[in-house]
């Protein structure tokens, strides 16, 4: 009797299909590609598992096929990764063949011949330049290497500049010359280059990178060679979890506290948490890296989840950076400048040393107002204004996308002359003036408008440490990980909008924020200064963090958390719903919510307003679940899901979050 096999397709839909085997003697082994018909298609699927026909020919609902052609004779993907991906449609609660097939490489979900590339896998020829651990590192060291070969999840809190990275090349060397496999994960692209440059320049062994911006072939190889053990150190982003390796002996998930680091949208899963697993699955150690820990690794640490390892001090011995607080209801700024950070980026200036600017707004303005009229740039789209970008003369919806150019003598028909004035600082507004302020200093804007690949975002890290540029200005693509060893002022423009956010996690993303950007300054000889500019100099948090540091201020908030039963001392998932009228998003989320609300384990928040109600013309609304078990919390997520999928009509669109992050 011929067999049948189990076949994910790369479709929005919760359940695989079983297909007819085309020899009865001929064996297909789990992860191979086939093709296979669908409806009036041929879709590429891949193999999950084989059964006897007699064993499920009284269950199946639909007419069964045949295979129409098998693409691999050898599997592409591994038991490990099917099992993982397997783990994470269940867990995120997305449809397991878009889960496994996002996980393969453009060419391979094409169906493309796994050996179409060259291998042209060269060992990296370093300087072998060494350099000594000190007595926290080694300690560290030590305690990591005891559990090589065993799951043991390590959380390392490291003060930023104290060597983390110097950990993770040491505990790597270790691995490698033992023929083992590393796998490191950073939460952007952009930290990929100098993350890379610091492997290659103490190990001589295969490193190589995965990320999206590289092409189609390079991603095929780096992935086909990773599982045949030809690269010893894969250094990717959230992506790069599930390549498959021969050896894998350690995952490293650096700067583990970034909100980079999970997918926020389509298929939501959070690499760090995905990691957990693999590395439970395979017995690995796992070394999750921060300054500044997330709430949830902190308490994991303090039920004894995670080993907690410490470096408090920094590798170069310089101290950490002091810190002023400018008030700006005393120092009132001039275009985002208080006359204190003028002054101090002119000492900066004088004695030939870098400065970061930091502003969390790209662009020149939030918006602009006509004080003649009124008019604001506001998106007709969405809920939200539209971004002034001085360089192209347009205004840009940084939420829907939608762009326009723009009369900037008279954009909102006044019948008198307009009197148009931009509202809040953006990158090119922070750029403009400092060349007013210091003409002669060579400046350099840093945000995705103008680093947006890899050859641009290389050639301001070689000009940053190759002393060619004075200030820096940018977003968080700036600050993130980076180590510039010339730059001794860090001016943090304004953190006021991060102190009142209604998201619950606000705080804490503010915190890391600040810890982080501070970070930057004088990592190396000299010791650093930190100016953050702000209306609410008395704010708890400031006070908090400024004076006790990072783990008193999370400490503190972590027991607020506790009393209002927030993560981590709770589990919630977020659906999410849109509809091209306001009413059908709430009314439908009403009936769900009226479905599923007598539930004693399970709290049902809402339907309130998403963060941006309207958005590209479509309005959304939410319900946010909440329970102490993450059991409970999964199954009444997983009931809503089918509801909704039974009942949504017409326009309305939906989306789950399990722990979601964006919440307001």
């Amino acid at each position: 009797m011929r067999n049948l096999v189990t076949v994910a397709l790369n479709l929005p839909i919760y359940s695989s299909f079983d297909y007819i085997m085309p020899d009865e003697h001929m064996v297909i082994r789990p992860g191979s590609r086939v093709e296979v018909p669908f409806g009036n298609r041929k879709l590429i699927g891949i193999i999950l598992n084989s059964k006897k026909m007699s064993y499920v020919i009284k269950e199946v609902k639909y007419k069964l096929k045949n295979i129409s052609k098998v693409i691999d004779d050898v599997p592409i993907l591994p038991n490990e990764i099917i099992k993982l991906c397997l783990w994470c449609a269940d867990y995120y609660q997305f449809p397991v063949g878009q889960v496994i097939f996002s996980s393969l490489p453009p060419k391979l979900r094409k169906g493309k011949d796994i050996n179409s590339t060259e291998t042209n896998i060269v060992k990296n020829k370093s300087n072998s330049s060494k350099f000594n651990l000190n007595k926290e590192q080694i300690s560290a060291f030590k305690k990591i290497k005891s559990k090589i070969g065993s799951f043991s999840p390590f959380l390392l809190e490291g003060v930023t500049g104290s060597g983390k990275t110097e950990l993770y090349v040491k505990i790597s060397e270790f691995i490698t010359e033992k023929k083992g496999q590393v796998l490191i994960i950073v939460p952007e692209i952009n930290l990929t280059p100098q993350t890379l440059n610091r492997f290659e320049k103490y190990l001589n062994c295969k490193i190589d990178s995965y990320h999206s911006s590289l092409s189609d072939q390079s991603k095929l190889k780096t992935w086909r060679e990773c599982s045949h053990g030809n690269i010893d150190i894969v250094i990717g982003t959230r992506s790069s979890i599930f390549i498959p390796f021969k050896n894998l002996q350690l995952i490293i998930i650096d700067e583990e506290h970034d909100l980079s680091l999970k997918q926020s949208e389509k298929f939501r899963y959070h690499a760090r948490d995905v990691a957990l697993i693999r590395s439970k699955n395979n017995n690995i150690p796992i070394i999750m890296g921060s300054a500044t820990p997330s709430f949830e690794s902190l308490y994991n640490c303090s039920v004894g989840k995670y080993t907690h390892l410490a470096l408090k001090s920094r590798y170069f011995k310089t101290k950490l950076p002091s810190v002023t607080v400018v008030d700006l209801n005393k120092d009132s700024p001039d275009e985002g400048f208080s006359s204190e950070l003028i002054r101090s980026i002119q000492k900066e200036l004088d004695k030939k040393k870098q400065i970061i600017l930091y502003i969390g707004r790209r662009g020149f303005s939030h918006t602009l107002l006509c004080t003649k009229c009124g008019w604001t740039s506001k998106c007709l789209r969405c809920d939200a204004h539209m971004t002034y970008h001085l360089n192209e003369n347009k205004l840009w919806c940084h939420h829907c996308g939608f762009q326009t150019k723009i009369d900037i003598k008279k954009p909102c028909g006044c019948s008198d002359d307009c009197e148009i004035i931009p509202l809040g600082q953006g990158t090119e507004r922070v750029e403009a003036k400092i060349k007013k302020l210091f003409p002669n200093a060579k400046v350099m804007r840093i945000d995705s408008d103008v680093i947006n690949n890899t050859a641009k975002l290389n050639d301001f890290i070689d000009k940053t440490k190759n002393n060619e540029l004075d200030i820096l200005i940018g977003t968080q693509m700036l600050v993130k990980g980076h180590d510039f060893p010339g730059v001794t002022l860090v001016g943090i423009m304004d953190i006021d909008a991060g102190l009142y956010s209604l998201d619950f996690r606000g705080l804490e993303k503010i915190a890391q924020l600040i810890v982080q950007v501070s970070g930057r300054s004088g990592r190396h000889s000299s010791e650093g200064k930190v100016l953050i500019q702000t209306r609410k100099p008395k704010h708890p948090l400031i006070i908090e963090l400024l004076k006790n540091g990072y783990n008193s201020f999370s400490n503190k908030a972590l027991l607020e958390r506790k009393s209002a039963s927030l993560p981590p001392f709770s589990y919630i998932s977020l659906f999410r719903v849109s509809a091209l009228n306001k009413k059908d998003s709430v009314n439908f989320l009403s009936k769900v919510k009226g479905n599923f609300l007598n539930s004693k384990n399970v709290k049902i928040l809402g339907p309130s307003p998403a963060p941006i109600t309207k958005k590209n013309n479509r309005y959304f609304y939410q319900l946010l679940l909440s329970s102490s078990s993450r059991k409970f919390l999964l199954q009444k997520s997983y009931e809503i899901r089918e509801y909704i999928i039974n009942k949504k009509k017409g326009n309305i669109r939906w989306s789950l979050d399990i722990d979601p992050l964006d919440l307001y």
